[in-house]
């Protein structure tokens, strides 16, 4: 059986039962505690990627609308928090270490197409390549993480980025395609937080 130049039969067989399991999980049951409100979806999100994922070390938080595909390549650390809406596809693998945060909308695939032939473009073929994200890094709402790259830990990617390159430990990197940000303007973003004034308390 081949849909749209896919060949079903030969995908499913290449399925373990886990993986088989997860995929059908993730099509047919995610939707119900997707979008769940309140502390209660939050658990609930949390059990339910702790079943199909490949390992979580300890709780992590999932807001609502998030998507997960292949979860079972997916590996997340202790404290891993993720924005609403966040895509990850774990295909060829996807690591993300402790206390890390995903903010809403990114996007982030383990996996890309591979375009040989021109025609017909929508039916090219896909290519599968881990993405590594190291402990304590900050991911920008609506930004976009390619296959096969590295995070280094206590990295920050500003929001709206596009990151196709490795970003090393602590570094900070901005813009499309995303660049290293000035260590003069990190130096100054960083005096100014600490120069501000407390927030008034609620």
């Amino acid at each position: 059986m081949k849909a749209a130049g896919l060949d079903v039969g030969r995908t499913l067989r290449s399925l373990s039962l886990k993986q088989l399991f997860v995929r059908v999980a993730e099509e047919y049951l995610w939707w119900m505690v997707r979008s769940l409100p309140g502390f209660s979806g939050v658990y609930l999100r949390y059990f339910f990627l702790k079943a199909c994922a490949k390992r979580i070390d300890g709780f992590c938080w999932i807001s609502r609308g998030c998507t997960f595909a292949n979860a079972y390549n997916l590996e997340l650390g202790k404290g891993v928090s993720f924005g609403r809406n966040v895509l990850l596809d774990a295909l060829g693998g996807l690591s993300i270490g402790a206390n890390s945060g995903v903010g809403p909308n990114a996007v982030i695939l383990a996996q890309e197409h591979s375009i040989v032939d021109r025609d017909p473009l929508g039916n090219s073929g896909h290519r599968t390549k881990p993405i590594v994200i190291g402990v304590n890094v900050f991911v920008g709402a609506a930004t976009f993480l390619k296959a096969g790259i590295t995070v280094g830990d206590n990295a920050v990617i500003a929001a709206n980025s596009n990151v196709v390159m490795d970003v090393p430990e602590g570094g900070w990197v901005i813009g499309v395609p995303a660049r290293p940000y000035p260590q003069v303007m990190r130096e100054l973003l960083l005096a100014q937080r600490k120069a501000a004034p407390p927030a008034p308390e609620r």
